[in-house]
């Protein structure tokens, strides 16, 4: 192991003086609508000098209690453990254990880009935002810190892999580039990707200055589309339905340039590239990630698509890990957008290969479908039965009779697609565990596929109600330590043998003792 440059054991530091500027600078955008609603309700007071005395008031205790925020967080690199003392009220200490720390990220928000700071995030799995973060340091430092909780935590080995092409090493680095998403496809993804969310954030906007806009009012709608809006409602029906369906026509290059412009914020420049620690991915225009995962903290992989981009081949790599992501995404993000081809070497390397021809799948017992089936399809079957029960009733004259009708036989084909639904995902869910690797592949539309090792999951359980008591079938819930995994409807005596077998391969690793320094 090389030696890691660290502060002394008793050295306490605080975070980069500048960043203080960055911080504020990065809490804006999420203050912009409190700030210009504030700045809208002050101008109801006429007097502008009133007005710039209290912007004055607000900027200058922001800026005390920016300072002493700041020089109250302070953090130790000890010889054991890592320290963070923040709070001027109330004091919080944090001693975080190296060998607890499961991952180490540096990000790069905007703000702290344009001064040459990151963000230093400590993972020890506990899924807690506020876990360990160090906002922010200078890029120096936060390489350091890095490096340094690496080394102490025991050190990771090498990761082996066959000889990689030339072109594909990184040079002087010792890395090789897995996947990098190109332009072109960083565009077909975002596509992929259509949202409307701008509509969630207008009407978060209009609930903010509903003072101004009453955005449920049709009449303030009618006020600002003026006399073209008053001509459009006075032509009839036909012609409103036409303009409406014209109007949602033109939600479609909103929702595509919402969905790109989103998906290049997130994955412009998305790296993945095989290190001598794991796996490094980079990621992010405004925000810039860079995250580290030891390949042998991945606890499973998960790859998923969509019910459109599945129809072409396109899927998602996720790991799922004791360190979670982000706040959206609980798993890493290893391969957003590429074909099985470009996936199943990663996934190779990893250590959980793509299933192969030669995997023995299983489906969930022919009992748990039809109790499903019946489950789905009884409350709408019932309801046509009881709206033929009260037809004649009700009904004065046939045609009010057949009228009543229509509803109920509405219902039954709904009844008749659940049914069908839920054979076909019966047919399209399988698991198969084959040489200490599990598969579990669910979904028609948009399929997902989970990969695990029993050697890496944490429990086993089998659960039964009462119709799976009736029915002789169980549900085999699996344990990962970031997540879970579930096979449902098996046969009560494949269930217990596939528990039995899984457990004998959890207890064979005592990782107690793994990882631990020789």
């Amino acid at each position: 192991m090389s030696d890691v440059a660290a502060p002394a054991a008793q050295e306490w530091r605080r975070t980069a003086p500048i960043g203080m500027i960055a911080r504020v600078l990065h809490s804006l955008p999420s203050a912009a609508l409190s700030i210009v609603a504030a700045l809208v309700g002050v101008r109801s007071i006429g007097n502008p000098w009133v007005v710039a005395g209290l912007l004055a008031v607000a900027l200058l205790v922001t800026g005390i209690c920016t300072v002493l925020a700041w020089r109250h967080h302070r953090y130790l690199v000890g010889p054991d453990d890592l320290r963070i003392e923040k709070g001027l009220l109330s004091r919080q200490v944090r001693a975080i254990p190296y060998d607890r720390i499961h991952d180490v990220a540096l990000r790069e928000p905007l703000a702290a880009r344009l001064f040459g700071l990151v963000e230093v995030g400590f993972d020890t799995g506990t899924g807690e935002d506020e876990e360990g973060r160090l906002v922010f340091v200078t890029a120096a430092e936060g390489a350091r810190l890095r490096d340094t909780v690496r080394a102490r935590r025991g050190g990771m080995p090498a990761v082996e892999a066959s000889a990689p092409p030339a072109e594909a090493v990184i040079a002087g680095t010792g890395s090789r580039l897995l996947y990098r998403l190109t332009p072109a496809r960083l565009l077909l993804l975002g596509v992929f990707e259509f949202s409307l969310v701008v509509f969630a954030v207008l009407a978060g906007a209009a609930q903010q200055f509903d003072f101004l806009f009453d955005l449920y009012d049709w009449r303030s709608w009618v006020s600002i589309g003026g006399e073209p809006l008053r001509w459009l409602l006075g032509l009839g029906l036909a012609v409103q339905v036409v303009a409406a369906l014209l109007g949602l026509l033109l939600l479609v290059p909103l929702g595509l340039a919402t969905g790109i412009v989103r998906t290049a914020l997130r994955e412009w420049d998305f790296r993945l590239e095989q290190t001598p620690r794991g796996l490094r991915r980079q990621r992010g225009l405004l925000t810039r990630s860079d995250v580290v995962m030891p390949l042998e903290r991945v606890q499973a992989l998960v790859t998923a698509t969509g019910i459109v981009r599945h129809r072409w081949g396109w899927h998602k790599l996720q790991a799922i890990s004791l360190a979670q992501d982000s706040k959206e995404e609980k798993s890493h993000t290893l391969v957003p957008f590429a074909q099985t081809p470009e996936i199943a070497p990663i996934a190779e390397l990893i250590g959980l290969p793509l299933p192969g021809e030669t995997a023995e799948w299983r489906r969930a017992s022919t009992r748990w479908r039809d109790h499903r089936a019946v489950l789905a399809a009884a409350l709408p079957a019932a309801t046509g039965m009881a709206l033929v029960g009260l037809a004649p009733l009700l009904a004065r004259d046939p045609a009010t009779w057949l009228t009543m009708l229509l509803p109920a036989a509405a219902l039954w084909l709904l009844a008749g697609v659940l049914v069908f639904r839920q054979w076909y995902l019966w047919r399209h869910n399988h698991h198969a565990l084959q040489q200490a690797l599990l598969w579990s592949r669910e979904g028609w539309l948009s399929p997902r596929l989970a990969i695990a090792t029993p050697i890496k999951l944490q429990s086993a359980e089998l659960r039964q109600g009462p119709l799976a008591r009736m029915g002789g079938y169980a549900d085999l819930h699996l344990g990962l330590a970031g997540g879970t995994l579930a096979l449902h409807g098996l046969p009560v005596a494949d269930a217990r043998d596939m528990r039995d077998i899984i457990v004998s391969q959890m207890a064979a690793v005592d990782f107690s003792a793994a990882n631990l320094p020789a």
